[in-house]
């Protein structure tokens, strides 16, 4: 255990009560409560939200902030699936007009006042390339995706988006392909590296982060680590994650990401929680409850993770009405107890 004697030779100043004005980097020992506290950033917790209506999982959208959410589509279970909407205030959430057919393992990204959703799979498993839009109050269509997509990812805003790989008809086959959204029609763009699924995905059209993902490299599936960074036009390779997972929820921005939950074999539905600031990962405080197939929303600050299958022992897709609010002050005092 750290002592003040041997700290005190390096000017850790020496109070009876802690100051009043501090700064980043400021350190001091207070002798009242025998604690060494310095300012800097005290990291990021998860904490319970209000509950979704409807328990849902595999709604694949990066979408909403932490006040302003929105979900659409899902499964309640395996073969049921979802066209209901439901926003949230930052407290609750209100269900809202449903979309204009039940899908899920769609991706999408917007905000709640102009959203979209891209591809997902339907009743008979069957993959779709449709596409819609929501205005805050309104469902409409718009145009197909260039290829067929289900359990795909996909980010940005509703008039500059990117979709990228899934899974497709026949036989349950993977893609890698990138497409980009203007907002009533879609763009071919660089392949991703290998044919991908059951992903997450952050960021804007032009710098887009992807992983938590299972690939398909001509061998058995894999889960990985590994994510990667898009450009606008193509896609490298950028820091691994600590933790192995797939099917979590991403959000923030290609320099400042947070991952929640997702799955890995066999540890079941994950609770981990990291963070990324363009090159490497960092673990974090880890999520209230462990879930796999959920989405997220909002900044790396100031996010949301919800819905989700699981947590461990629940038995296989076991829908969540979860929601956990992300918060990151950019500083705040720590402390350490002294001898």
């Amino acid at each position: 255990m750290s002592t003040y004697r041997a700290l005190k030779g390096y000017s850790v100043k020496k109070v009876a009560s802690d100051p009043s004005n501090t700064q980043r980097g400021q350190i001091w020992y207070n002798s009242t409560t025998r604690q060494i506290k310095f300012i800097g950033n005290v990291g990021g917790v998860f904490a319970s939200g209000g509950n979704l209506n409807t328990a849902r999982w595999n709604s694949r959208a990066t979408v909403g902030t932490q006040t302003a959410g929105i979900v659409y589509g899902g499964s309640t279970a395996p073969g049921t699936i979802m066209a209901e909407t439901e926003e949230y205030d930052g407290t609750s959430w209100t269900e809202v007009t449903d979309m204009p057919t039940v899908t899920t393992g769609n991706g999408g990204g917007g905000i709640q006042t102009a959203a979209f959703s891209s591809g997902g799979n339907t009743p008979t498993d069957t993959r779709e390339d449709f596409t819609f839009n929501y205005d805050g109050t309104n469902w409409t269509t718009s145009g197909d995706l260039p290829f067929i997509s289900g359990q795909a990812a996909a980010c940005g805003t509703q008039t500059a988006g990117v979709h990228c790989g899934g899974t497709q008809n026949p036989g349950n086959n993977k893609t890698n392909k990138t497409a980009e959204y203007d907002g009533s029609s879609w763009t071919d763009s660089g392949n991703f590296p290998i044919n991908i699924s059951y992903h997450a995905m952050a960021g804007t059209q032009t710098a887009a982060l992807l992983g938590m993902m299972i690939k398909f490299d001509g061998s058995s599936p894999d889960q990985t680590n590994e994510f990667f960074e898009y450009n606008g036009s193509s896609w490298t390779a950028a820091g691994n994650q600590n933790n192995t997972r797939y099917a979590g929820a991403a959000f923030g921005t290609q320099t400042a990401a947070i991952t929640a939950g997702g799955g890995s074999a066999p540890a079941g539905h994950q609770n981990k929680v990291e963070s990324y600031d363009g090159t490497s990962f960092t673990n974090e405080t880890t999520m209230v409850t462990g879930s796999n197939y959920l989405q997220g929303g909002g900044t790396s600050s100031s996010g949301l993770a919800f819905g989700g299958s699981g947590p461990a022992g629940s038995g296989p897709n076991q829908a969540l009405n979860r929601t956990e609010e992300w918060n990151d002050p950019s500083d705040g005092t720590r402390t350490m107890d002294v001898s």
